[in-house]
């Protein structure tokens, strides 16, 4: 029997960064070439340089040449997405060509898309509206709600998700989101090293001088750590290669979450101040609180989000509540080892990260 052929997205960024050298580090025989897709022959170079011919590089334009993006994938029965979640027709480009290789082999295929935990967060600032539960992936409608929150308020990488598991549907692909929540940790791949929201608390306490949150900083998330994350997608990719999925769910039920510790933003603010004020960063140990408006204005500048969007992102992406259980995961055998000493000790690592990018 041929050996499933597997394309990453993203391999140069955080999350599929990392993804790569978890998968490289695998013993699994099915795992001895993964296949990315990524822009510029530079990039190609580097992967050669770092991977040898344990990575197949293929090169296109970007997340908007979905012909290429189709016939590379056409040639794969399981993908690995991790790119920008925000961009709504890449992922159907995928599938689309997913769908050519079902054709053209008669099995079945896989896409295994990457998501984020804002999607099911509330709006506590404004008080538009106020989510109490914490969703378990085995027990609840996870698709069912997000379908129900887009249709009153659509949410760009919400909208994409959705568009993904319903596109699957008609396809004929299996999809199985991974709904992450705060990511931290220092990546492994050869590229982007950070994640956006812990750093982004860290650059505004750095070019501010002082840590700063939205509101009062109540708002309630979950975090995982990097390399525990990319264990996650190792353990349900050899699930696929092993049994074709057996007990992995997917289409609508193939929504599930990422975390392994809770947090509030308000700690996450004051574990920065903390971490910057005793890495002589900045002189206070005291937060600022800043509305929506500003929030937007020195977290999210130089994203190219309108005021409004700017103002939902700092809500929902920095300031709310979305709070899960990881029943599904551990059910397929993830166990995540980075736990609440690692939490803690991120923030003085991602201190010292940004006054590194800022030297060089």
């Amino acid at each position: 029997m041929s050996t499933p052929k597997i394309l990453l997205t993203g391999a140069t960024g955080y999350i599929g960064g990392s993804i790569l050298a978890q998968l490289i580090k695998s013993d699994h025989p099915a795992l001895r070439t993964i296949t990315c897709i990524v822009r510029g022959q530079d990039r190609i170079s580097k992967l050669k340089e770092v991977y040898g011919d344990r990575v197949k590089a293929e090169l296109y334009e970007g997340l908007d040449d979905f012909e290429r993006t189709i016939d590379v994938a056409s040639q794969h029965d399981i993908v690995i997405n991790t790119t920008l979640g925000f961009h709504e027709k890449s992922p159907i480009a995928l599938i689309d060509g997913l769908a050519k290789r079902k054709q053209a082999t008669g099995k079945d295929v896989f896409l295994i898309h990457t998501s984020g935990t804002s999607n099911l967060a509330d709006r506590p600032i404004t008080g538009d509206y106020i989510e109490d539960r914490i969703f378990d992936d085995a027990k609840d409608d996870v698709y069912g709600y997000e379908k129900d929150a887009d249709a009153k308020e659509p949410y760009p990488q919400r909208t994409t998700e959705l568009g993904v598991v319903d596109a699957g549907l008609k396809e004929g692909v299996k999809t199985l989101v991974v709904m992450s929540p705060t990511i931290f940790g220092v990546g492994s791949g050869e590229w982007n090293k950070s994640s956006i929201q812990v750093p982004s608390y860290v650059k505004v306490a750095l070019s501010e001088g002082q840590s700063a949150v939205a509101g009062e900083g109540k708002g309630e998330w979950d975090h995982v750590h990097i390399s525990d994350l990319a264990l996650l997608y190792e353990v349900v990719l050899c699930r696929i290669l092993d049994n074709g999925g057996d007990g992995v769910p997917f289409g609508k039920k193939g929504i599930i979450f990422s975390g392994n510790g809770r947090h509030t933003w308000g700690e996450v603010a004051q574990g920065v101040a903390n971490a910057a004020y005793e890495a002589g960063k900045i002189k206070t140990r005291e937060l600022k609180s800043v509305g929506l408006e500003e929030g937007a204005e020195i977290f999210v500048k130089g994203w190219g989000l309108g005021a409004e969007d700017g103002k939902q992102l700092m809500e929902q992406g920095f300031s709310s509540n979305s709070r899960t259980e990881s029943t599904i995961a551990r059910k397929l055998g993830w166990r995540p080892v980075k736990g609440a000493e690692a939490w803690k000790e991120g923030f003085a690592e991602e201190v010292r990260l940004a006054t590194e990018k800022g030297s060089s």
